[in-house]
């Protein structure tokens, strides 16, 4: 376990509860913290703290497997991202107002992780941007969205989350209405963050670790070793 992080287990269970994670990546990839929650859990309240406390771009990593079912093509056939992060259509459900309110992105994602919910029942275009996971997890690409699908799965989630990068806090710039350039939050600001709003804090290479470790994590957040 990184210093001054969760345990993979202590995060699954946090995760399995409803609760917000906050993931890190490598510092030699973007080096960012994603605020990520099952989408199932994803109550308004919650989507009003993210967008609050991020940059309010919402996404939904999902298994690819959901993907197809909702018929999510790419939004590009030739990603010029340099991450190759699987961006498809955007989309709103098709209950909602205009899309894009914190109640409307919630109402969204709850209905992209219900399976009952079927590919007719988005807009497309929309407010909220599904993201395609790679199979094989966080072992082929340390990518958040991987790792949102893989502790879905470790908290016996369906396989579709939301994430969104943590933003620093700004400060307004008197006399304007501007404020300062902030940047994203990193490390240090991440594990701050955390400890602010009782949130747990992990690692994508703390997962692959464990991944590898060959263990796993019921619903309930039991640890059991195989």
């Amino acid at each position: 376990m990184s210093h001054g992080f969760d345990s993979i287990p202590t995060a699954v269970k946090s995760f399995a509860s409803g609760e917000f994670v906050i993931v890190l990546d490598s510092p030699w990839r973007e080096n960012e913290g994603d605020l990520i929650i099952s989408a199932e859990d994803f109550t308004p309240e919650k989507a009003a703290f993210m967008i609050r406390f991020t940059s309010g771009y919402l996404c939904a990593p999902m298994a690819e497997s959901r993907a197809e079912e909702l018929d999510l093509p790419l939004m590009v056939e030739s990603s010029q991202d340099p991450l190759r992060t699987a961006y498809t259509v955007t989309v709103d459900y098709q209950g909602t107002a205009t899309g894009i309110s914190a109640a409307n992105r919630s109402r969204t994602c709850r209905a992209l992780a219900d399976p009952k919910v079927g590919k007719a029942e988005f807009r497309r275009p929309g407010h909220v941007v599904p993201l395609r996971a790679r199979q094989g997890g966080v072992r082929t690409r340390q990518g958040h969205t991987e790792a949102a699908v893989e502790l879905c799965r470790l908290a016996g989630k369906q396989p579709v989350a939301v994430i969104a990068e943590l933003v620093a806090d700004s400060v307004p710039v008197e006399g304007k209405a501007e404020l300062e350039a902030v940047d994203m939050m990193q490390r240090d600001d991440c594990i701050s963050f955390a400890k602010r709003f009782g949130l747990k804090i992990c690692t994508i290479e703390d997962l692959v670790a464990y991944l590898d470790g060959s263990a796993a994590v019921t619903a309930n957040g039991d640890v059991q070793s195989s």
